[in-house]
């Protein structure tokens, strides 16, 4: 009898740990998605601007999502998680978002993978140390590390070349806008 108690708790510890980490799961898959598209823009009164351009477009997701939901162990409460991230380079990253101690998860999704000039994200590709501490008002309720991984899920080619037409002459020298475009018409190529 003993026995089997010790082994349900022990068994109830590993599963609250085993929960930890992100929503959709800490092994994490990165595909670049890859196309070609053609851009005619009309002559919007800039005389001597671009009408025509041509692309290749490229950007990296991630299969479960760039963001997710930080899920903390059960039964701890909290008003804001603070989570750090090693990376195997040995550079860190840090997000701090609030927590809901009813959900056991953060109140907003965390960046995991999208990089702009003003984002910054909290993985990097491969192995991922990450350091959380839940706190209550300023004070640490709990606090753990889990391991994500981000593995390589090759590349993936969009069978069909994309064409659009823009008002805006600014759409042919640069495809960011119709890439973006491009990319949601077509699932990301998966």
């Amino acid at each position: 009898m003993r026995l089997s108690m010790f082994v349900t708790v022990l068994l109830a510890t590993f599963v609250a740990k085993a929960e930890v980490g992100f929503k959709n799961g800490n092994n994490i898959t990165a595909v670049l998605s890859q196309g070609e598209i053609t851009v005619h823009c009309q002559d919007s009164g800039m005389p001597g601007g671009p009408t025509f351009g041509a692309f290749r477009c490229q950007e990296e997701i991630l299969l479960t999502g760039e963001y997710d939901y930080f899920v903390g162990p059960q039964g701890v409460k909290g008003d804001n998680v603070s989570l750090t991230a090693t990376h195997e380079d040995g550079s860190q990253r840090t997000k701090s978002v609030g927590y809901d101690s009813e959900k056991g998860q953060s109140t907003k999704t965390i960046n995991l993978w999208i990089a702009t000039l003003l984002q910054r994200p909290l993985l990097n590709p491969g192995k991922n140390v990450v350091a959380y501490k839940i706190s209550l008002d300023g004070k640490t309720t709990s606090s753990g590390q889990f391991v994500a991984t981000v593995k390589d899920g090759g590349r993936k080619v969009c069978s069909r070349r994309g064409v659009y037409w823009s008002n805006n002459s600014s759409d042919c020298q640069s495809g960011n806008n119709m890439c973006w475009r491009y990319f949601q018409e077509n699932n990301y190529c998966l």
